[in-house]
């Protein structure tokens, strides 16, 4: 289970899948060599799927490396979502708290 969150560089060069999620919303933070085969299940990708709760699209735009903007996430359907969990794939791994 991940403890701390350091965003790779955006370009999905890390091991694993990694999504934040605001409500309903959810968006790729790690992964995207995986994202086609995570979205169509054609292929395998790294599970479990890491989901990282955030209260605030500014918490999201926290997490980001500098020069990195919000817009540039791939959005992931909320149907994707509800299957990871339906499969057991998604691992709720909220930040530590900073208290």
């Amino acid at each position: 289970m991940m403890r701390d969150y350091k965003p790779d560089d955006g370009q999905g060069g890390g091991d694993g899948i990694v999504l934040a999620r605001i409500g309903d919303a959810c968006w790729l933070l790690e992964g995207e060599a995986h994202l086609d085969a995570m979205l169509t299940t054609t292929d395998g990708y790294p599970t479990p799927v890491r989901c990282i709760p955030l209260a605030s699209m500014e918490a999201l735009g926290a997490l980001l490396p500098e020069g990195i903007e919000t817009g540039a996430l791939w959005a992931i359907h909320p149907a994707i979502v509800a299957r990871l969990e339906r499969d057991g794939q998604i691992v709720v791994t909220p930040l530590p708290d900073e208290g």
